[in-house]
């Protein structure tokens, strides 16, 4: 009954910042978004007579480049119209809106929109391990929740392969390692080796034979079996030391991971590194970024962006992190 008042309550308060806040910016906005959709629309019209014509003069001399020349350049000065009128409103809805709800969360964090997690920062989490050729981010959010200090940030990190076809052409292909939210908190102790806690397929996948699997990945150390069954269909755990990664793995914690897959419905992941913890938790789609089309006064919109930042203070409280169970020597 508390957590359900504590809910409403917040709800509540959101929908009087929504109304008092975000609701006038929110409409100061949305001219701006519906200005730039009626340039996109203006500069589609008057590219298709141009193209139009051009194709034409393609068909009659055999030749594409007419065509190809033409719709470049109004590609060309669609962009340079359009695109400083959509940084501006990309950048006053991060400042007016997202800024609002970060505030709104927690007044201690500090927000940096166009910031991310570093790049060796997902390194030294170990959680993916191959190599990186491009990493993207933004959204920055960094600070201290009681006495636990924590940083956030969306990330996106890629791959990518060349191949080389029968007429010699080479392509390109970019495949995505991770995209989602970064998530990294001081855990109060200095471990004395790495712990991952890992989405686990292989025996979900394969029984027995996923087990015989896991043990072959050597490359984390060895595959910790833990006393807790649901725990154990859910996740799999590797560590070079046995008696450290179950007394950071308590029967307490192991529950509270549980409970936040259970409240994300995402395959989160997570590592035990120095003396920070790191979770990462994926997303199919760009996090906290303006809508272009549709109306964006919207109460609803509001609390899906709310939602997605507040998940991870959620990790705080749920983790019980502010409980300093641990001081570090």
């Amino acid at each position: 009954i508390i957590v359900l008042n504590e809910c409403m309550s917040n709800v509540s308060n959101l929908e009087n910042l929504y109304n008092s806040e975000l609701k006038p910016r929110l409409s100061v906005l949305n001219n701006q978004r519906v200005a730039i959709v009626n340039k996109i629309k203006k500069f589609s019209l008057y590219s298709i007579a141009p193209i139009i014509i051009s194709i034409f003069i393609s068909i009659q001399i055999h030749n594409p480049i007419p065509t190809i020349i033409t719709i470049v350049i109004s590609a060309l000065i669609s962009f340079f119209k359009i695109n400083p009128l959509w940084k501006e409103y990309y950048k006053q809805f991060k400042e007016q809106v997202i800024r609002e709800i970060i505030r709104f969360i927690n007044n201690d964090l500090s927000y940096h929109p166009s910031d991310k997690m570093s790049q060796s920062k997902f390194k030294k989490c170990g959680i993916y391990r191959t190599g990186i050729d491009r990493y993207r981010g933004d959204d920055y959010v960094e600070g201290k929740i009681d006495s636990t200090h924590i940083e956030f940030s969306e990330i996106h990190a890629e791959y990518k392969t060349t191949t080389v076809d029968s007429k010699g052409r080479t392509q390109t292909h970019w495949y995505t390692i991770f995209k989602g939210l970064l998530f990294s908190a001081d855990f109060n102790k200095n471990f004395n080796t790495t712990t991952y806690v890992l989405t686990d397929s292989a025996e979900k996948m394969f029984g027995f034979l996923g087990t015989k699997l896991q043990k072959m990945n050597k490359g984390r150390g060895e595959l910790i079996k833990l006393e807790n069954p649901e725990f154990e269909s859910e996740f799999v755990v590797y560590s070079e030391d046995q008696i450290e990664s179950r007394y950071i793995l308590s029967p307490s914690l192991m529950e509270k991971i549980l409970s936040f897959k259970k409240q994300t419905g995402k395959n989160i992941q997570l590592s035990f590194v120095d003396s920070r913890l790191f979770v990462t938790v994926p997303y199919g789609k760009d996090l906290f970024e303006p809508k272009l089309f549709g109306d964006i006064v919207n109460f609803t919109h509001i609390q899906e962006y709310y939602a997605d930042l507040s998940l991870v203070i959620d990790l705080i409280e749920t983790l019980n992190l502010n409980t300093r169970i641990w001081t570090k020597k």
